[in-house]
């Protein structure tokens, strides 16, 4: 994470604030940055910096994945593509300071309060790091919010399918915890991969190495002899209990943008603490932030669904406003048939809950040509597709989650919209209409010069 922000800082992106400031008004500096920022100076909190906001624009990812803009889920096909093996390493930075024990404390943090109606301060840029208590499906990371409870305890939401999820009911059945090492301020590119759901058994630590280039190193937990990253910032180790879901958490401002309720969720112990000296504290800027991070995972996901299905792609786009998880628009190289192949292939995707499909020459990037696609290339009798009884998430109202008994999975509907131009009208009725003779007159041409700078 260091090189990260070393690397914004060197082109001028990074915001560094040196004043003093409140650990309450954490989360509004990093809303209103809308940006990276790094905070030197946390009243309180010596040994802390608290950075935020890596995942604030599109461009910041497409540069981590190094591709353009348009194609962050082609950029992160690559990254899968060129997997890296991680390596171990025997001196870890992370390890400066280590407490166990009674001296294990989380308040020991600039932990902030993220929403105005949040049950309680929250850890919303850990990587949670865990393997399956069968041996069967290795090591998984994933990113969950951590409630504060106590100096040694938290709540974690585990409310949606997950591979961590899994693990925890396999832990369950044999009436065992599961342990768990939490990773919090990481390079991007880790945060990237653990958000993706790659299937049970594939490394997040190899797409990782993919994304950045080089292997990530890691050293062995204090505790529990998991691998976590030796250049974290801070290491949280501790175990899952074998309660089941039957503790309160929440109320948390979602990432759909919604202020969320009480969930029924475990608690984890935290047991051993280690950390850099003068950590930095990677806060996770709620809802914006956990958005955009989701949409090269999202898009990658998309992507990958439609290869395996034979479409060629050729963009793909996860919408802000559908929080970069439920809704994505796509634009393919249509062969007969195929619009309504790409829309059966993205919403086998599990989050997704609204998928677009159109060609090629609409850019996508741009709502006033969808719009013009959605209207004038979409048959509704036709090409409107509705499946029902499919996965959802808890997050999405719409799903009544509240209404469901303690840990038990919700179920929706999809809709797909086929806005490709059907087979049976000629191409020509869609071409565009262009203003005679723009080449050949300019309208500055017919002003004085002082005129020119109001039509630039």
């Amino acid at each position: 994470m260091r090189k990260f922000l070393s690397d914004l800082n060197d082109n001028g992106q990074l915001l560094i604030i040196k004043k003093e400031i409140d650990p309450r008004d954490i989360s509004a500096i990093i809303s209103h940055a809308q940006a990276p920022v790094l905070m030197e100076n946390v009243s309180g909190y010596d040994n802390f910096s608290i950075a935020g906001g890596f995942f604030s624009k599109r461009a910041i990812i497409a540069k981590i994945l190094n591709c353009s803009d348009k194609k962050v889920a082609q950029g992160f096909n690559e990254a899968v593509k060129r997997m890296i093996s991680p390596m171990q390493v025997a001196k870890s930075p992370v390890k400066e300071r280590i407490m166990k024990g009674t001296d294990v404390d989380l308040t020991e943090f600039p932990i902030p309060l993220m929403h105005v109606h949040d049950g309680g301060p929250y850890i919303t840029g850990g990587i949670v790091i865990a393997e399956d208590p069968l041996g069967e499906f290795g090591t998984n990371l994933g990113m969950y919010r951590l409630m504060y409870r106590t100096k040694n305890t938290t709540g974690i939401d585990l409310v949606n399918a997950s591979d961590l999820r899994t693990f925890y009911q396999r832990a369950l059945k044999i009436n065992k915890p599961l342990p768990i090492s939490v990773a919090i301020g990481v390079h991007p590119a880790l945060m990237m991969a653990a958000t993706y759901k790659a299937p049970l058994g594939l490394s997040e630590y190899e797409i990782a190495g993919g994304i950045q280039g080089a292997p990530v190193e890691l050293t062995v937990s204090e505790t529990n002899d998991i691998l976590v990253p030796a250049h974290a910032e801070i290491i949280l180790e501790g175990e899952i209990l074998p309660i089941g879901w039957v503790e309160p958490e929440g109320p948390f401002g979602e990432f759909a943008g919604y202020q969320g309720e009480v969930k029924w969720n475990p608690i984890v112990r935290f047991n051993c603490i280690t950390l850099r000296e003068k950590a930095i504290y990677y806060a996770l800027g709620m809802p914006w932030e956990n958005d955009w991070l989701l949409a090269p995972s999202t898009e990658f996901s998309v992507l990958r669904a439609l290869i395996n299905a034979g479409i060629k792609v050729h963009e793909v786009r996860s919408t802000t406003g559908g929080a970069c998880f439920w809704h994505v628009i796509i634009s393919i190289e249509k062969r007969a048939g195929e619009g309504k192949n790409a829309l059966l292939s993205a919403l086998s995707v599990g989050a997704i809950k609204f998928a677009v499909v159109t060609d090629s020459d609409v850019n996508i990037f741009d709502q006033e040509e969808v719009d013009r696609a959605l209207i004038f290339r979409v048959r509704p009798e036709e090409d409107v597709v509705i499946l029902k009884g499919v996965r959802a998430n808890h997050v999405d109202p719409t799903v009544e989650a509240w209404k469901l008994p303690k840990g038990e999975l919700p179920v929706t509907s999809k809709i797909g919209i086929d806005a490709t131009i059907p087979e049976s009208i000629p191409l020509q009725r869609y071409q565009i209409a262009q203003p005679y003779g723009l080449d050949l007159a300019h309208i500055k041409d017919y002003f004085t010069s002082e005129k020119e700078d109001n039509l630039r």
